[in-house]
């Protein structure tokens, strides 16, 4: 089992003219002793337009700063979202190529399409187009990287390249290992018949349903005859995480926080329930937030504390939540502390106590 921090770069309100600037280095800062702490690896999501959320606009500058100032820890993208005109893919291949290449052949790079309207509407994207985009930008990724010295070109729906080299390439061959991010079902039969790693960011599914979407996941990978250079057989689940020496100190630190982010994204879920005609690949968003809002504050928090669905407790809390996702082929945990208000020296306590006596269980 690997272990991964993740960050949105959370900046809540009321700012100062420093808030953003301390957030972004304090997410340094943090990511240096996960690195000490025996995290493998560090992610950072790519949103936009997403205030107080995520202020993680451009994630290749700041993990090039955190390339620098780390040795080995892994650098995860992830996701890069590849609908136009957020991100044209050849751009995304040369800014993949050159972080692989500043940081010694250690990016792993996510892809998506965005689940969100705010950012859709805000590059004026068609949402019934983005599955279609995520397809079309993978598939010239996967031939481009695959093609070695060749020229390439591509002719697609939604772009089209004459015979071109595309540079820098990256340091690891043929290229870094490609994830995809799955929330609703669908997207996990997907993955494996292009034959990428799964990054699970289903907010409240629980290890039973998390192995099942793995199987599916697995099955449709052995199924597929797309051709492509490699394929990526890990599977990363992202959870919600604060450890602490007693559930009570953990629980007061982040009970609120955490609920609020869950508000968060399911408001952003039921946004697309108010639709009269909801695009296609959109449908289940709108359900599952209906299923996860009919619990409120406390009872919620609960729900996903007693349903091993967020890493919150003392280290043996967490590590028997962790067992039971490994035990459903999950192969990284993907855990998020920098959230809301938490306070930076509270989540780099979090970070050593997690590293001390979490980590080792799993090595």
């Amino acid at each position: 089992m690997e272990f991964g921090l993740l960050y949105e770069i959370q900046v809540p309100r009321p700012w100062d003219a420093g808030s953003e600037q301390r957030a972004l280095w304090n997410a340094v800062e943090q990511t240096v002793a996960g690195e000490s702490a025996g995290f493998t690896h560090v992610w950072a999501v790519e949103h936009h337009f997403r205030e107080e959320f995520s202020h993680m606009s451009a994630p290749e500058v700041w993990l090039g700063a955190v390339a620098q100032h780390t040795n080995q820890i892994r650098l995860g993208h992830g996701i890069v979202l590849l609908p136009l005109p957020m991100n044209h893919p050849v751009r995304v291949a040369e800014r993949i190529g050159m972080l692989d290449i500043m940081s010694n052949g250690r990016v792993e790079f996510g892809t998506g399409r965005s689940v969100v309207e705010l950012e859709l509407e805000g590059f004026q994207i068609d949402p019934g187009d983005t599955r279609g985009m995520w397809e079309e930008s993978v598939g010239f990724l996967q031939k481009l990287w695959g093609s070695g010295d060749e020229l390439v070109d591509f002719e697609g729906r939604y772009f089209a390249m004459p015979p071109r080299r595309v540079f820098p390439r990256p340091v690891q061959k043929p290229h870094p290992p490609m994830w995809m991010a799955a929330t609703s079902p669908a997207s996990y039969s997907l993955a494996g018949d292009y034959g990428v790693g799964v990054l699970a960011f289903g907010m409240a599914i629980d290890k039973d349903a998390m192995g099942r979407r793995l199987g599916e996941w697995r099955a449709a990978m052995a199924a597929s005859v797309r051709e492509v250079p490699v394929k990526n057989p890990r599977a990363a689940v992202f959870m919600m995480g604060f450890c602490a020496k007693t559930m009570k100190e953990a629980r007061a630190m982040c009970e609120e926080t955490f609920v609020s982010y869950l508000d968060h994204t399911i408001d952003t879920f039921l946004r697309w329930g108010e639709k009269k005609e909801l695009p296609p690949g959109y449908e289940w968003y709108a359900k599952a937030a209906e299923h996860t809002s009919a619990r409120s504050g406390r009872a919620k928090f609960q729900y996903l504390l007693e349903n091993k669905m967020i890493l919150v407790g003392t280290p043996d809390d967490i590590a028997e939540t962790v067992s039971g996702f490994k035990d459903a082929g999950v192969t990284q945990m993907l855990v998020a502390m920098q959230l809301g208000d938490i306070p930076h020296e509270a989540v780099m306590d979090s970070i050593s106590l997690f590293g001390k006596e979490v980590i080792p269980q799993f090595r």
